[in-house]
């Protein structure tokens, strides 16, 4: 095989393409566990890599969720998805090392996301609680306990962040506790009155319950969205189910390749906005140095 050519494979857990050259060898992992099978990515991939394999609804039940494919062919390990993805399914290594090219060279800025902890706040009947309300279990409640099993003191609450979804439900079941600032902004247009009878497809697809049933009924709890846009992948009806991502919060960052990405991931009239926004800031930086209006004469 010719060097540099990307090779695709499969393993127990997902996918690992990888590049070898003379001095670099690029690999970028997907875990198809994480995976839900959203619109972000195949969004934005510059390279149009990814393709969406939408799941299988059976009388109105997910039997198999949506997922994602990556063609070696056109895959240049940018990193762009391993920056955006909601469910943190990508990796990417540079000879071995954790590297997102995007990142490194500017091209993408990072996401403003964060969970902080404060487990002096955690009562000792809520441990159960706080732990169990994490969707992809990276909370962690160290105590102590009797010989009834019971919590007698709470030493500590970790949260192991490289896994974190940011989706709010740990601050929602334990106020005080935690306090979470989710990257993405936007709302649901849910129009139940177009759900099919018993259709449960979205809430099954939903990895934060943010879409859930309740005596039958479909509930929308947007404190717990991330905007990823999979009920609407898996959605059998046309309108039913509209994800609008508004904004994403980031650090500051000039690049064409950020710019074509927010065109892709927000609607046209909030790219709009933003670009306005941006081209805004950089005005008052330029008068900023302007002699007599801000800077020095």
């Amino acid at each position: 095989m010719k060097r540099g050519t990307t090779t695709k494979r499969a393993t127990d857990t997902g996918l690992i393409l990888e590049r070898k050259m003379i001095t670099r060898r690029d690999a970028l992992k997907l875990d198809q566990g994480k995976c839900i099978g959203c619109q972000i990515c195949p969004a934005v991939c510059p390279q149009e890599a990814i393709e969406l394999r939408p799941g299988i609804v059976e009388d109105g039940r997910l039997i198999q969720k949506p997922a994602v494919d990556i063609d070696p062919a056109r895959c240049n390990f940018c990193g762009e998805c391993v920056v955006l993805c909601p469910m943190n399914a990508f990796s990417l290594a540079v000879n071995g090392q954790p590297e997102i090219p995007v990142l490194k060279y500017g091209a993408f800025p990072e996401l403003i996301k964060e969970i902080s902890v404060n487990g002096a706040n955690l009562a000792l009947d809520a441990v159960a609680a706080c732990e169990e309300s994490c969707p992809t279990e990276v909370i962690t409640v160290e105590a102590e306990r009797n010989a009834r099993g019971r919590v007698t003191r709470v030493l500590g609450v970790a949260v192991d962040e490289a896994g974190c979804i940011y989706c709010r439900q740990c601050e929602v079941a334990c106020p005080g506790v935690f306090a979470v600032i989710k990257p993405w902004v936007g709302r649901v247009i849910l129009d139940v009155a177009r759900c099919p009878e018993g259709c449960h497809a979205c809430a099954d697809a939903c990895p934060t319950d943010a879409l859930r049933m309740v005596d039958g009924n479909l509930v929308l709890d947007e404190r717990f969205c991330l905007y990823c846009g999979v009920c609407q992948v898996v959605c059998p009806v046309e309108e039913a189910l509209v994800v609008e991502r508004a904004r994403i919060l980031y650090q500051p960052v000039a690049s064409a390749a950020w710019t074509a990405a927010l065109e892709k991931l927000i609607s046209p009239q909030a790219a709009a906005l933003e670009l306005e926004r941006k081209s805004q800031n950089k005005r008052r930086e330029v008068m900023s140095f302007l002699p007599g209006v801000g800077g020095t004469k």
